[in-house]
């Protein structure tokens, strides 16, 4: 029997429902479950040529399964978040980090580019469980309303996953040779993924808050109603999902455009502009801590309305300044790698938006269906604009960090909330 079973729904809360290990452990997994996400996003940028030369493809071809990879991800938003608020946190975690334990291990094995793909698209399915869950699992058991801070740092494992992507592959890819290298790669990364489901497993524990908010709803067999979430739920997440499309679209023209303008605008070699966007990504990271610190003092609208400005101006800078010559246009790139704090305070903001019923599918629906447009559609998009002018295409990320400044006005302030079985 749950031990939540007797006690009011609002009797329950984040604050008051776990013991210390179990907090420590929620915490844990979640900065894993976020680390290895990232991993699995970026699991094909690295080796691109690779990949293309394994299969005997084009490169164009990769990227296209980089996209199939991210639309699959939607639905995973959505399907994932439905059962985790249907069948708990736990096992979701468990099932979509198996899943990518599974695609990257056969992946690994197969050399028909077709099935590849399919394997691929089952990541992708399953990186749209991650954001929902993790986050719904932070923000359930979060003992302090200060959740902006953590928050900062949790969003901030899906940037760091990808410099141990990097690492892991390039690694691999140095001791085995190009085609061995990357399939020993996923292997490894496949390997880990399995023992981190096993793991969640066995000490996972489940979210308290949600087992109150389940024990406490009449089911339909008990004559209980359907819960549907009210109109005023519905109008700020679509709010809060055009807000944070806007941010996206500004760190993916970023993340997109910034390596190439590197090497072919500003005339960097590859050392140089690897160790530039090391810096880039170590700036984007310090930059969300700031911000969700920031939403804990100001509150999460005001401290994404000033993650906004910063990048409105920073992509503003660049604009103005990357045609000073190659010295000029370095210094002003850093300006777009800031320029999308406010995922700093999205994350948390996200979460606590929608009330423990709806956590999780709600979450995984406004962050995937944002990253599908924002990262997805809008590079591609900035790109057709520019006429292919790489500067122009960055630029218009600033459009991004716009749009973010102003979806964040009409979202509702979640920065004093009590997280509860019925919030």
């Amino acid at each position: 029997m749950s031990p939540q079973v007797g006690l009011s729904a609002a009797a329950v809360t984040a604050a008051s429902a776990y013991t210390s290990r179990q907090r420590r452990l929620i915490l844990s997994f979640a900065v894993i479950g976020a680390l290895i996400e990232s991993m699995e996003l970026n699991l094909l940028s690295f080796p691109l040529r690779e990949l293309a030369g394994s299969f005997g493809v084009t490169n164009q071809a990769i990227v296209g399964v980089i996209t199939l990879q991210s639309l699959a991800s939607i639905a995973g938003g959505f399907l994932f978040g439905w059962l985790a608020d249907r069948r708990g946190r736990r096992l979701t975690y468990v099932v979509f980090t198996g899943l990518y334990s599974v695609a990257a291990i056969l992946g690994a094995f197969i050399t028909d580019f077709g099935l590849f793909t399919a394997t691929r698209v089952v990541a992708g399915l399953a990186m749209g469980g991650a954001f929902g869950v993790i986050f719904a699992m932070f923000a359930e058991s979060w003992r302090s309303p200060k959740r902006g801070l953590m928050g900062s740092v949790l969003q901030g494992m899906f940037i760091a996953g990808t410099l141990i992507t990097q690492v892991v592959l390039y690694v691999t890819i140095s001791s085995f040779g190009p085609d061995a290298g990357w399939r020993n790669g996923f292997v490894g990364i496949g390997v880990g993924c399995l023992l981190i489901a096993l793991a969640a497993w066995v000490w996972l524990p489940e979210s308290k808050v949600w087992e109150a908010a389940r024990a406490s709803a009449p089911t339909r067999a008990e004559g209980g109603p359907r819960v549907r979430p009210d109109g005023a739920l519905i109008r700020g997440g679509v709010l809060l999902t055009i807000c944070t499309t806007g941010v996206f679209a500004a760190s993916y023209s970023y993340i997109t455009f910034a390596p190439t303008f590197l090497r072919e605008v500003a005339g960097t070699d590859l050392r140089t502009s690897t160790l530039l966007l090391t810096v880039g990504t170590l700036l984007g990271i310090a930059s969300y801590v700031v911000a969700g610190g920031l939403s804990d003092r100001v509150g999460r609208r005001r401290a994404t309305l000033g993650a906004g400005i910063v990048g409105v101006v920073g992509f503003t800078a660049f604009a103005l300044l990357s045609s000073g010559g190659p010295v000029l246009a370095v210094v002003a790139l850093m300006g777009p790698a800031i320029g999308y704090a406010g995922f700093g305070v999205l994350g948390t903001w996200i979460s606590e938006f929608y009330p423990t019923r709806h956590r999780a599918f709600g979450s995984g629906a406004t962050y995937y269906v944002a990253r599908g447009i924002g990262s997805g559609l809008f590079p591609l998009a900035a790109l057709t604009i520019a006429g292919g002018d790489l500067r122009i295409a960055l630029t218009l990320g600033g459009v991004g960090a716009l749009v973010g400044l102003v979806g964040c006005l009409f979202v509702p302030d979640t920065a004093d909330k009590i997280i509860t079985a019925d919030r």
